[in-house]
């Protein structure tokens, strides 16, 4: 593909080479099965039931590798829209018949990769089996948990969908009656526009503005978050447009009101083919209906003027009674100040009969004076004059209030992106869009096609800052929301509309033309309510086993990188115990080096105390007595040592020759040996004494 229509080389990216190769090719209808929110493209593979993700911020012509978040228990329907939170936690997988909620993995590294760029990431997901018409996160939320389904039962189911817990029923309530089947020649009232089609949410007011008259709402702990409420805009296929208010997050009863007048009014009530809606987040708020014939009305939800004879005491209070439902007066009214016609396909004439088709309304979050339409036909892009003429009125002076009302002969602008069909296109051939999304800075939209290739188009970026609404608190849990098991789904796929009844001919007799006719008409109700059921049911199973191998694959591949990854930390725990062992014993080494030195240190530290010094003056004395001592000691013991000789020489001379003493010299020298052995014993009693005190 030339780069004018892929300046980004989406086409050659791995990621979308492998969805052309997984999309069904029998689809005929649009829808959005892909999402960009902060960068990160996120697109649903029906064949390997997974979400696809890649940073398209970072390709720039680069095939950058993508990552797959695949669902531990994938869904068994058909998935045609994909839903993102404001706060990118958690993602909603919907179709026709079923809707999934998948908590997303946190994001870190270089390019923003879930877990850092893991190739394949499984994700906790929560099955419900619903028919859906159409869902959208609440903006209201808190926790961005709440999500918000319309039913084609004219039903409105709110979920909260808190991280780590299963999806739960909030909240029910009804905006009609509940669709019944009727005979063929009598039509029903869905076949008459009375079931609602789309919803949107408008902006957020105060329940009871009058409390709050004389009051100044911007400062803090002035408006409890109780008193703010989202009202919704419930569209009707015959163009009705219903109002919801009541705040449902904290457990009011919503309040459903009866249909907005529109102004001027219309014959056929603008359109009775409605099939979008969506309110632009201003003030006051403009809301878009879109018509499958291609024409767009763009309104002001603005509080309805009464006439003086209509304003009486309880007009305030006025409710219409139906059949089955009450609806209240509502006091809002839509003022529709320009239709914007597009083209649903070129070459045209006024002569020829005009090709219809569904339109989805886009809106755009970086710049809300635009927004996107998608259809079998293509992509237009509306730009809106009147967002900006609006915010110039709400924030100028208030002098010369004339000078500042919105100018009406300035008119939106509509054009023609992505053409799909012409008019030589047969009406049998597939043209959806299957999904698109908007590459902030610089400003790109990204679309998917029914045959796989990309279309990237560059598009004027209008810079908008866009205002941050407060969240508003969670509500208590309520009814759990549990999954239908497969084989029920099996049941119900094959439940039987219509029953083959056993055919009893009696005694007349039947022509052979009559029984091929019964023959004919029983092989055909075979065909249509058992043979297709059956086929369909074998497409399911066949899904189901797909899905059941790949996850299969997955796990195997998982549980072997888990044994890798056991047997490295084992051997790494083994190497780092021995590591342990060594630094340990290392350790113990340096501890004793450490008190000798500190020991050594404290020892030779020139800073004392004067009690230590007095204790090393001491200490020194008593080296010089023990000095002293000891070489006293030698002296005796050398003095010993020759009276011990002079002893055995005079034993010796005794033995020759016999001395005589007399009793003088005898008392003489009893007299020295006493004293000599006293001191003996004083000198010993000393050095004993010393030993003690030096610790020798």
């Amino acid at each position: 593909m030339c780069s004018y229509t892929d300046p980004l080389r989406l086409n050659e990216n791995h990621l979308f080479r492998e969805l052309k190769n997984s999309l069904p090719k029998n689809i005929k209808d649009t829808r959005n099965i892909l999402e960009i929110r902060d960068n990160v493209l996120y697109v649903w593979n029906a064949m390997d039931f997974c979400v696809m993700t890649s940073n398209v911020a970072i390709t720039r012509g680069v095939d950058v590798p993508y990552q797959k978040l695949r669902p531990i228990d994938p869904p068994i329907f058909e998935i045609k829209n994909i839903l993102i939170n404001e706060t990118g936690t958690q993602l909603a997988l919907w179709g026709n018949v079923g809707l999934v909620f998948m908590e997303l993995p946190k994001r870190w590294g270089k390019d923003g990769l879930f877990q850092g760029g893991k190739e394949e990431i499984l994700c906790v997901v929560y099955n419900e089996t619903v028919e859906i018409r159409k869902a959208r996160w609440h903006p209201g939320s808190t926790n961005d948990s709440h999500l918000l389904v319309l039913t084609p039962e004219n039903t409105f189911r709110l979920y909260e969908c808190e991280l780590g817990d299963k999806p739960k029923v909030v909240k029910c309530w009804k905006v009609g009656r509940v669709p019944f089947s009727s005979p063929s020649k009598i039509p029903d009232f869905s076949s008459l526009g009375d079931t609602a089609v789309d919803f949107d949410f408008a902006t957020p007011a105060l329940r009871n503005p009058e409390m709050f008259a004389s009051r100044n709402v911007n400062k803090n702990n002035v408006v409890d978050w109780n008193q703010i409420e989202w009202p919704i805009l419930v569209l009707r296929g015959n163009g009705e447009v219903l109002i919801v208010r009541g705040n449902v997050l904290h457990g009011d009863s919503p309040v459903v009101s009866g249909a907005l007048s529109m102004y001027p009014s219309a014959e056929d009530n603008y359109g009775i083919d409605s099939c979008s809606i969506m309110c632009l987040q201003t003030t006051p708020p403009i809301v878009v209906i879109a018509m499958c014939t291609g024409k767009i009305y763009h309104a002001i939800l603005l509080k309805e003027e009464l006439a003086d004879n209509d304003d009486g005491g309880d007009n305030d209070k006025k409710t219409w009674y139906g059949s089955t439902y009450n609806f209240h007066t509502p006091e809002e009214a839509l003022y529709v100040y320009e239709c914007v016609e597009i083209e649903l396909g070129l070459f045209f004439t006024d002569n020829d009969e005009k090709y219809n088709c569904p339109i989805h309304l886009c809106s755009d979050k970086g710049n809300k004076s635009r927004y996107f339409c998608s259809h079998n036909a293509g992509i237009h892009m509306i730009t809106l004059p009147m967002m900006s003429q609006l915010e110039e009125y709400i924030n100028a002076p208030e002098e010369n209030d004339d000078a500042r009302l919105p100018v009406l002969s300035i008119q939106s602008s509509s054009q023609y992106l992505i053409c799909r069909r012409i008019k030589h296109t047969e009406m049998n051939e597939a043209t959806p869009i299957l999904g698109i999304g908007l590459l902030q800075e610089p400003c790109i939209l990204i679309a998917l096609l029914h045959n796989g290739n990309v279309v990237a188009r560059s598009v004027i970026d209008l810079y908008y800052v866009p205002k941050i609404e407060p969240p508003e608190p969670i509500i208590d849990k309520k009814e759990k929301v549990d999954k239908e098991n497969f084989d029920m789904y099996i049941k119900k796929l094959l439940k039987h509309e219509t029953s083959q009844p056993i055919i009893k001919i009696g005694s007349k007799s039947v022509s052979s033309r009559e029984c091929l006719q019964l023959l004919y008409h029983a092989t055909d109700i075979f065909r249509k309510e058992h043979f297709a059921k059956h086929d369909t049911v074998r497409e399911e199973i066949g899904k189901k086993m797909r899905a059941l191998k790949v996850m299969k694959t997955h796990l195997l591949k998982e549980l072997d990188t888990l044994m890798e990854t056991k047997k490295e930390l084992h051997q790494n725990a083994e190497r780092l115990a021995e590591r342990y062992e060594d630094i340990k014993d290392e350790q113990e080494k340096l501890a004793q080096r450490a008190k000798e030195v500190l020991r050594l240190v404290n020892y030779k530290e020139p800073s004392m105390t004067p009690i230590e010094r007095a204790e090393a003056e001491e200490l020194k004395k008593m080296e010089i007595k023990i000095e002293e001592m000891k070489i006293k000691l030698l002296e005796l013991k050398k003095k010993s040592e020759h009276q011990t000789g002079h002893i055995e020489n005079n034993e010796c001379s005794e033995k020759k020759t016999e001395i005589v003493f007399r009793k003088d010299q005898e008392k003489t020298i009893k007299t020295s040996l006493g004293h000599i052995a006293n001191d003996m014993k004083e000198l010993i009693a000393k050095i004993k004494k010393l030993e003690e005190e030096v610790s020798i």
